[in-house]
């Protein structure tokens, strides 16, 4: 345990358990959340060899009901802990309602446990000795670079989900932060998509694309539960995944998954019971999710203030002053210790103008087109599926929409084509993608789609403008080539509602010294100088 005072004048306290101990676990979450000199962020990292279980923990902490809520809390993210690193995160006490714009005023309801547990043989994950070697019991420990507390200032270019939830997790850090974007309102861009699937990649050989997918659908559903409202913002129904011809390489699941670690792995992904087509699976935690909304939720913070219309067309250092300016022309938009790029296609012109020799990574737009329809017009009868739908492409229905319940299908993928107006080619490639996941579904909808570009549609369009790099994997970290100080949060491609939120959680992680929400071979994965730019 913590002895008396120990903690008292840190931000942020780190506690190195080499054994996970439940009791022992509960008890030190009991004292912080009691202690009102408590520092803001407490983070505890432990290694176990098995998987946590929720019946035996609550058997366990039946004799001691001071313990009981924050159990349960515990117990109910004792779920999907396969052999690797998992970040679980908690509200200060037992209470795990989500905080209002009421409450969110509140410090104590910024306050945040973090539980970093390494499950799984020491002999098959030896780096877990260097997360534990790395961080010993006492204050997490900023690197050398990083500014003085009163001078902890950020400027996030861009407020779709990266930018929005790294603005979060540097705010609930003590960062002043400024979010600028060209919008008029948060979400103008890609992240404005109406509704999206939030599901795991899966793969034979569990490859890192898939570790990062389950680390940040973890991390969005804990950040849903807590700042959404489920049923109206999103819904947690899970997602059946169709194995498409051509899509074979994204698809199956380890062997291992099928054997020694078939209980754990479920609670991800298995085969779809019938009558689900032989190549579908079924993803429990998978979701629904309409981004805005969530977008929205993260700017909600003290700390954090929002700008748009703000069309940044230059960055600038300022020598000698540890300090960046954010400028549209001549004028200065915003002057901060730290800039982070989230701005989607227009992040490398905005490295263009900072690096020291004029160049930025290849950034590709990726144009994507979703069709939509009301519910109301849908023929009486029509096969619906019981849960949304993804594959090549997704079918999400009976989400509330201003004009009433609606379906949702799509998104087109579209590498050359970067101008988000409608199309109606998009439309009719929308209805041939959902012809491959729901045939009944299509035929029902058909003569809807055969009413786009009418002046009657009954069909209607969203479309933007994602981007990605030839990795198809975020680029996370310090801008190459570039003054101290200049940050990147970008290229999501199609994975920004499950990774955006990982990687804006890892960058903040990475600055104040703390524990990372996954293995460091995977934070190298997304590390922004993982590759030369280019001119």
């Amino acid at each position: 345990m913590v002895s008396e005072n120990a903690w008292h004048g840190c931000s942020s306290w780190c506690h190195t358990q080499a054994s996970f101990d439940e009791l022992a676990f509960l008890r030190l979450w009991h004292d912080w959340a009691a202690d009102a000199a408590r520092p803001t962020h407490l983070h505890v990292v432990a290694h176990t060899a098995q998987p946590l279980q929720a019946d035996a923990l609550l058997t366990t902490v039946a004799a001691y009901p001071e313990l009981l809520s924050f159990a349960q809390q515990l117990a109910e993210q004792c779920w999907g802990l396969l052999p690797g690193i998992h970040r679980l995160r908690f509200v200060l006490n037992g209470d795990a309602r989500p905080h209002t714009t009421a409450t969110s005023q509140n410090s104590h309801s910024h306050a945040r446990l973090s539980l970093t547990l390494c499950v799984g043989q020491h002999e098959d994950w030896p780096e877990y000795a260097d997360v534990l070697r790395a961080h010993p019991t006492g204050p997490c420990t900023p690197p050398v670079n990083v500014p003085a507390l009163n001078e902890r200032t950020v400027t996030i270019i861009g407020a779709g989900i990266a930018g929005a939830g790294t603005a979060r997790a540097l705010a609930e850090r003590g960062w002043q932060v400024t979010v600028l974007d060209a919008g008029d309102a948060p979400a103008a861009g890609a992240s404005g998509l109406p509704v999206g699937v939030v599901a795991p990649h899966t793969s034979h050989d569990d490859s890192g694309v898939s570790r990062l997918s389950r680390a940040g659908l973890r991390l969005m559903e804990q950040t849903m539960r807590l700042l959404l409202t489920e049923g109206v913002d999103w819904g947690c129904t899970g997602v059946r995944e169709r194995r498409l011809p051509g899509k074979t390489r994204r698809g199956g699941v380890p062997l291992s998954w099928l054997h020694e670690h078939a209980h754990t792995a479920n609670d991800w992904t298995h085969k779809a019971p019938p009558p689900a087509p032989d190549d579908a699976y079924w993803h429990p935690r998978g979701a629904w999710l309409r981004p805005a909304q969530l977008v929205r939720a993260l700017l909600d913070h003290p700390n954090i203030h929002w700008q748009g219309n703000a069309n940044v067309d230059a960055l600038k250092c300022v020598a000698g002053a540890s300090k960046w300016q954010v400028l549209q022309g001549s004028n200065v938009l915003a002057e901060s210790s730290r800039v982070v790029l989230a701005a989607g296609p227009g992040s490398a012109m905005l490295i263009a103008t900072a690096t020291e020799d004029g160049s930025a990574p290849r950034i590709n737009p990726l144009r994507g087109q979703v069709s939509w329809g009301l519910m109301a017009d849908v023929p009486p009868g029509a096969h619906m599926p019981a849960t949304p739908v993804n594959g090549n492409g997704s079918f999400v229905h009976n989400i509330t929409s201003p004009d009433g319940p609606a379906w949702y299908t799509g998104a087109t993928y579209d590498r050359i084509n970067g101008d988000a107006r409608l199309l109606d080619a998009d439309h009719a490639e929308n209805l041939e993608r959902l012809q491959a996941l729901e045939p009944d579904t299509a035929a029902a909808l058909s003569p809807l789609f055969a009413t786009a570009g009418t002046d009657a549609p009954r069909v209607h369009g969203w479309a933007g403008v994602r981007c990605g790099v030839h990795d198809r994997l975020p680029m996370t970290g310090r801008v190459p080539h570039a003054p101290e100080g200049l940050y990147m949060n970008a290229a999501m491609g199609s994975r920004g509602l499950t990774l955006g939120l990982l990687c804006g959680e890892l960058l903040a992680a990475q600055w104040h010294g703390e524990p990372l929400p996954v293995e460091a071979r995977l934070a190298k994965f997304l590390d922004a100088t993982r590759f030369k730019p280019k001119a």
